[in-house]
This record gives C-alpha cells, sequence and structure tokens, in this order.
C-alpha cells in the first residue's frame, strides 16, 4: 500500500474502541511534552487533556517523583546565571537550561519564589519585589501577573518585602503572598497582599501577625496549606525565634514558638514529609559563649491529643561551617550546599541527606563561587490563567 497518498494517516484509529476510562488512563502516565504534541493531532484528546479532573490526575501521577529545580549565578561576577532542571540528582541525571520568559526585557535575573504543582513564580523585579510572572515550564505557559496594590512612596517608602508561593488546597487556588515592611518612626509596621490564581487579581487583607521581625533572605515555604517564614519574635516572644505562619485557606497569621536551641544557630525552614520542620546549623560568626557547633533537625509533629510538639529528628556534633541547608528534594530529603574551599577539583559543592537513616550522597553539580537556591518540580498541566 502506498503510504504518500496524500491523505492524513488517521491517528490510532483503534483507540477510538478503548474505553474512555482507559484512554485517560493511558495518557494520565504521559509526559506532558507527548500530551502537548497529541492536543495538535486530536481535538478529542485536546479536550480530555484540558479538562481539571485530568489534569488533577496527571499530576497525582508526576508528584511523586519530582526534578530538582535550581537557580544559580556567580557570586561575584553576577553573571554566569540560570535555571536549570536537573531530572534524576541521584542517578544518571539529565541536566536542562530553561528558557526564562521574558528575559531579554529583564533588569535583572530573575528570583524563583516558588514551585508548586508544575507552576514556578518568578520574581523580575529590580527591588521592592513589585514584578511577578506565574510560568508553567512544562507547557511553556507564562503570565505576567498585575502589578501590586502595595507600592512605596516619599511619605512611607518601603524598607523590605517578604514573598511566598503556594497551594491552598481549601479554595483550589495557588496564592502570592506579599509581605511588605516599611520603617516607621519607632518600629517597622508592615501591609499584607495576596494574589489569587483563581481570581487574577491582588487584594489587601487587614489581618496582621503579633510583632516579630522577619529573617532577610529567606521566601515563604509552603507547608500543608501554609506559607511560613522564620523570625525573631518581639514582646510575648522577646529573644526567642518564631516562625510567622500563615494559613492561605483562612488568610490569618499565627506565630509558632521555635525550640530554645535555635537561639543559639542559623535557621531554614522547611517541608519535611508534609509537616513544618527547620535545619539549625553554626553561626559563622558567634560569641565564644553562644557558639553552637552541631546540626539540628526539628519536625513540629501531632501529638495524640491533638496538639503540636517540636521532635528532634537528628543531632550532628561538630558540623562544618562550612555546609549550608538551602532547601529539601521530595520533601524527604535536605539539599546542602558545600560553601568552603575544595581540596580537590572534582569534589562536589552540593550534597543531599536523608535525616531518616542519616544516608548523603553527593550531586555532581559544580555549584562553587555559585550562589544556589532548590526547590522540587514536577511536570503538569496546570494552566497558569
Amino acid at each position: 500500500m502506498n503510504s504518500c497518498s496524500g491523505r492524513r494517516p488517521r491517528i490510532m484509529a483503534s483507540s477510538l474502541s478503548l474505553p474512555q476510562n482507559t484512554i485517560t488512563d493511558i495518557l494520565s502516565r504521559l509526559p506532558v511534552k507527548s500530551l502537548t504534541r497529541f492536543k495538535s493531532v486530536s481535538k478529542n484528546w485536546a479536550d480530555l487533556t484540558s479538562k481539571p479532573v485530568f489534569i488533577a490526575a496527571h499530576l497525582r501521577r508526576s508528584s511523586p517523583d519530582p526534578c530538582l529545580l535550581i537557580r544559580r549565578y556567580h557570586s561575584q561576577s553576577g553573571w554566569d546565571y540560570g535555571i536549570w532542571l536537573i531530572t534524576d540528582p541521584t542517578l544518571n541525571f539529565g541536566t536542562q537550561l530553561l528558557r526564562i520568559p521574558l528575559e531579554e526585557s529583564l533588569p535583572r535575573f530573575p528570583k524563583i519564589v516558588g514551585s508548586v504543582d508544575g507552576l514556578v513564580c518568578l520574581d523580575i523585579s529590580p527591588c521592592y519585589a513589585s514584578d511577578f510572572v506565574m510560568w508553567n515550564p512544562g507547557t511553556k505557559q507564562f503570565k505576567h501577573l498585575p502589578s501590586p496594590l502595595i507600592t512605596s512612596s516619599r511619605d512611607n517608602p518601603i524598607w523590605i518585602v517578604f514573598h511566598g508561593f503556594g497551594f491552598d488546597s481549601f479554595n483550589n487556588d495557588y496564592k502570592l503572598v506579599r509581605i511588605v515592611s516599611f520603617k516607621g518612626n519607632d518600629t517597622p509596621f508592615m501591609r499584607v497582599e495576596v494574589y489569587s490564581w483563581r481570581e487574577g487579581g491582588w487584594k489587601e487583607i487587614e489581618e496582621r501577625f503579633e510583632l516579630a521581625l522577619l529573617c532577610g533572605g529567606q521566601d515563604g515555604v509552603a507547608v500543608d496549606g501554609s506559607l511560613n517564614w522564620a523570625a525573631i519574635g518581639l514582646q510575648r516572644f522577646d529573644d526567642r525565634k518564631v516562625v510567622v505562619s500563615f494559613d492561605m485557606g483562612r488568610e490569618v497569621f499565627k506565630t509558632v514558638p521555635l525550640p530554645p536551641v535555635t537561639r543559639y544557630g542559623n535557621v531554614k525552614v522547611v517541608s519535611y514529609m508534609g509537616l513544618l520542620a527547620v535545619a539549625v546549623y553554626p553561626l559563622v560568626f558567634a560569641s565564644s559563649g553562644n557558639n553552637m557547633n552541631r546540626f539540628e533537625f526539628w519536625v513540629l509533629s501531632d501529638c495524640e491529643d491533638g496538639t503540636k510538639r517540636w521532635t528532634n529528628l537528628v543531632v550532628v556534633e561538630n558540623f562544618s561551617k562550612s555546609l549550608v541547608p538551602v532547601g529539601t528534594w521530595r520533601d524527604r530529603e535536605l539539599v546542602f550546599k558545600y560553601m568552603g574551599v575544595r581540596d580537590r577539583e572534582d569534589q562536589s559543592s552540593i550534597f543531599l541527606f536523608d535525616p531518616v537513616d542519616q544516608r548523603t550522597r553527593r550531586l555532581a553539580i559544580d555549584c562553587v563561587d555559585f550562589c544556589f537556591e532548590g526547590f522540587s518540580y514536577v511536570e503538569s498541566l496546570v494552566t497558569v490563567n
């Protein structure tokens, strides 16, 4: 039979006899790239793969096996930057340099605010976290978000901005939270606004949290429907480190006191097995009386009486000040960056640490002399709109 008859071949005509549930199950196991191609050859498949039920089913299959999304740039020059996707960090991994939306016109290299369900929120503003893009690297969709409501003025100049991006399961919504600190006469005062993916706009909320100074350099960490920032307590929690937690469903704040040991070390807030956790590690500079030389890992666990309690999972004595936790991968392994001088040229600068079996694995990713941020990422069909 001549296959060049000029007639367009029928794509998988035999699939018409398969039950719809079987077709859905097969397609939900395919990568996003394949599904995107199929949309152009079959209207039925295009309609099916655009339905929220299918998108959710495909996401459930992708979620257990996330990739590692890293942002890095050269610490000294500010150049040689990029956002990389590491498809399998621990085996024969593949790396892919991602093309960033609007990159040519950006005044600076974008910052990753968060990565949730295949959506990546980018801060592309030169200052004050005032310009954002919602991006799905899998489908290559992106959306330039509306400008925030809270801005700087001569009478009320912005001092510093904190933000976080996460999923609100209660309202089936993705939310970007922006906490804006203004430098008042005596103490800073805060204003808070939330961008809703479902509503497509910003709103300022009246909800405030107990006085606390959020720690700079850390974005909000998404944990089970909340966004969380490390902070130094004031008033009721004076001279104690806390976590300021924002419930995205109810849009209210609460303050969670941290274990006393955090007073003597650096604190990195992370998500671990769906629970709020903190990594406590040595200060680079500390007075001799408060020099903590160990690493501790604490998890906020649920108790039988319904309360929550901090549980210490790991203590590592004589911990190197050159190792800094930067996040978690697969929600169960800590990602560390080595900040010291390497003894060998081939020495790895990125490590994975499993708190359960305390196994350490090195990643063959050279990030020495680079600022590094790591996020879990799963491919999905979740739309940016």
